[in-house]
Parts: C-alpha cells; structure tokens; sequence
C-alpha cells in the first residue's frame, strides 16, 4: 500500500449489517479494508475521517446492504455439474447409473471445472466461502480451481469409511464403482486423515483444512475416536453426516440398541468442534445431547424437502436454535436449485413445523454460525476489525430488491443467483465486480463445464435428461 494511501478499499454510502456481537447495523455505513483484512467498520463519517480518507479503491454502495458473506458449510461440490441429469433420487432410469456412481467416475480435470462452475454460482449469489463435504478425490485441483475463481474453501480427505454396511439403506449413494475407488478399509483411511491440515499453514489464505468423517454409522468406533483426537490436536472441526434419513437412521438404532448421535456421544467425541451434517431425524435424547455438547449441526433442507420428509418427521430446527445449538444451512450439492434457495427452503420447512425462522437468524445462519462450523468464527462470517475482509455489496438496482423496506430480509429471502451481488470481496479481494468475475472468463468456464459434463454422460452411458422430442439437424 502507498504511505499516501490509508486504506487499500473503501466501501461507503452502505447499508451495513455487521453480524458483530452486538448484531450492529450502520446506514449510511462503510468498510474499510487494509490487505486481506477489515481494518475498520461503521458510521461512513468515522472510517472515511479515520481510514477512507486516500483509499487505493472507493466503491459507492448506493445505499445497497453490505454484509458479512455467506458461507455453504456442506457442499458436495461436484454435484452441481449433474443438475438435469438424474429424474430422482435413485438413479438414471435408462442406464442404471446412480448418483455415487457419478460422484466414482470423475476425473481431475472433471472436478476442476465443476469446482470453477459451482465457485462462480456461489460468488454471484453473495457466497464468499464453501466447504467441501469430504468428497472430492483431486483435493489439489478443487483447490486450485477454488483459488483460481478466488472464493474460500475448506477441505478434507474424501471418502473416510471402513464400514459401508449401512449404504444399503441408501440406493443413490451405494455404488461398487464409488467404494472400489475409496475402498472401505481402516489402515487406508488412517494413513490418509489429516492430508488436508497443510491448508492450514498459511495465515493469509483462502484454503482451510477441517477433518471429514462420511457418517451415518460407516465409521468404525476406532477410526471415530482417531479422527477426533486429531481434530483436538489440531485445533479445526470434525465433520459427519449424520441422522440422514429414516432407513439409514432405523437401521443404526436396531444394531446400536440406541440412536447414533447417543453412540456417538457414548464414545465422548461429541463436543464444540464436532459438526454434525443433516440431522433430520433426531430423537428428544439426541436433541438433549447436541445441545448439551454444544455441537454444530448443519442442516441442509432442501434434501429434506426432496426426500419427502417434511411430512413424516419432525423439523427439530427452530428448537435447537431455541436451545442455543449453533445451526447453519448447507446446499448439500444444488443438484435441483439454485444457490441460495436453502434459505427459503429452511424458512418454509421451519414455518410448515410451527416454528418461522426470522431473516435476521437466516442471516446468522448463513454467516457466523456458518463459519463456527467450519472452524473459522475468529477468521470470518461478520464485519469486524481484524477479521478476513470477506463480504458481499448487493445490487441496489435488481427488481428483487424493492420496495427495500427490509434489507435483511432481502439479503436472505429474496435477492438469490444474479440478483444477489454487485461486488463480492474475498480476502481483501474484489473478486466479483460490477456482477462479472475479476479473476476468471466466465463464458469459458462455464463451456467447460458442459463439455465436462457431455462427455461424462457419454462415458457413463446416461440417457438424454430432455423427456420431449427435440428436433434438429
């Protein structure tokens, strides 16, 4: 920075919601940046006298909200590329394949550009981070694709399972492709655990390592209680998907004699940096648990919703907000929606069960607590000094955000995909800019995802996702 500069960016004549401790809203409002961080926020007459005065970069907000960005705290991120493709939850009807069988067939150049494709969907929607589910098999190129479109990511070992018994209750993501390339074997997945924390190293990075465990009961007592040590020792979470859906969770009950989270919980590895993902079938026991531990659950509704089990279990949700669980909302893959649409979809879900989440906890869903459960609440997830400089300026001109009588409200429920971010800083970083990529082509990306994804259906044999005749040369 230029001894004539006093800050690299400033953001002013905002609308700010800071998600701080305080829940502090500034209007007009600005951010001021130095390097990757946020060197001062709050009333647009202070930061400009104290820092804006000679900025590198002054952005004009509008009057648009500015806040904290969000984070998708479970996504399977090469999942986006087969939206269209699969009729349901099972499998394509023509050629049999499933949906963990699409997840087995990629390859690094495949996973590249689903990494670029799903990066870029994010930034526009007002994502500034994303955290990798523990199934991507090229961590090296998910990453470099991550870095290269410049949003946030965390990352860890795919697959970690020795025990798949329990995949039999669940037909789309059963596949002898998908264990023959992660084979279900103890002395592998503890060689392999920890392979991400070198993320870590870097204090001014946008790669993070965490530990990712699959869940649902394909983790041996052993290779859970290893995991956990290590992620003490390290200091980051410990991922698993958990209390999925009603099969997988009857089948774990009959052969524990308890529900998983209470085995879980019987074995002491439940606890503040344990994340547990889904969580849709839960018992009063396993509620009373997770509150007690001060675990994090991140919750994904909109497999809820696909899954059909709004209407045959309880959305426990809304009460383990109650409680003071830190809860988030994770995409899961966005196979069938846009990103962003989990808001509304965690919205409906919580309404139809009684219990309405209003938009400002959405919003704390969607960014501190996100990034609690990722391990990056003293990095990121709201607006205050010395934080990572990661925050999104909507778009004061989308139609979606009139008649502007609540910004947060907009922010969360109704500014979604294209409509949502105007400018997207990550890391200090304007990475969107005027609703375009400052790092990446997007046409050509998005190109080469289609190409990717054509020749995977031709690989796999997948039949044509267009129901009716189309005609051409």
């Amino acid at each position: 920075m230029n001894n004539d500069q006093t800050c690299d960016l400033l953001v002013h004549n905002a609308y700010v919601i800071s998600v701080d401790a305080e829940r502090r809203v500034f209007s007009p409002g600005a951010v001021a940046v130095r390097g990757t961080r946020v060197a001062a926020v709050g009333p647009e007459r202070e930061v400009i006298e104290g820092l804006g005065r000679r900025a590198a970069r002054t952005i004009d907000a509008r009057g648009a909200a500015v806040h904290p960005g969000f984070i998708d705290a479970h996504n399977h991120v090469v999942g986006a590329g087969c939206r269209g493709i699969f009729a349901n939850e099972a499998d394509d009807p023509a050629s049999g394949v499933n949906y963990a069988t699409w997840k087995a067939d990629v390859t690094s150049e495949d996973e590249a550009a689903a990494t670029t494709l799903t990066a870029l969907q994010l930034l526009h929607a007002g994502y500034t981070g994303v955290v990798e589910a523990g199934t991507a098999f090229d961590t090296g190129a998910t990453a470099d694709a991550a870095e290269a479109a410049g949003i946030r990511i965390c990352l860890s070992e795919p697959y970690l399972w020795d025990d798949v018994t329990v995949m039999r209750q669940l037909a789309s993501l059963e596949s002898r492709a998908l264990f023959a390339r992660a084979p279900p074997d103890f002395e592998r997945c503890v060689a392999e655990l920890g392979g991400e924390l070198h993320r870590n190293e870097d204090p001014d990075g946008r790669q993070h390592g965490f530990l990712c465990l699959y869940g649902l009961g394909t983790a041996s007592d052993e290779l859970v209680r290893r995991a956990d040590a290590l992620a003490r020792e390290h200091g980051v979470v410990l991922h698993q998907h958990e209390a999925y859906e009603i099969a997988s969770a009857r089948a774990e009950t009959g052969r524990l004699g308890h529900s998983r989270i209470a085995h879980l919980d019987s074995l002491g590895v439940l606890h503040a940096g344990s994340t547990l993902v889904h969580m849709n079938t839960l018992t009063d026991e396993d509620v009373d648990i997770v509150s007690e531990r001060g675990c994090s659950v991140v919750w994904c509704p909109i497999p809820h919703l696909a899954m059909g089990l709004a209407g045959k279990v309880e959305c426990r949700m809304p009460e383990l907000l109650r409680r003071g669980v830190n809860v988030t909302l994770g995409s899961d893959s966005a196979r069938s929606s846009a990103f962003g649409d989990e808001a509304l979809a965690a919205q409906l879900v919580a309404a139809n069960a009684g219990e309405p989440l209003a938009p400002e906890t959405i919003l704390e869903m969607l960014t501190i607590n996100a990034a609690r459960a990722a391990g990056l609440g003293e990095l990121t997830g709201s607006l205050e000094p010395g934080k990572r400089a990661d925050f999104v300026v909507t778009d004061p001109d989308a139609p979606e955000a009139f008649p502007a009588a609540n910004p947060v409200h907009q922010a969360v429920l109704t500014c979604r995909g294209q409509a949502h971010a105007r400018a997207v800083v990550v890391n200090g970083e304007v990475v969107i800019d005027e609703g375009r990529s400052t790092r990446l082509d997007e046409r050509e990306a998005c190109a080469a995802a289609r190409a990717s994804v054509r020749e995977r259906i031709r690989r796999l044999n997948l039949s044509d996702a267009m129901k009716w005749p189309v005609i051409g040369e």
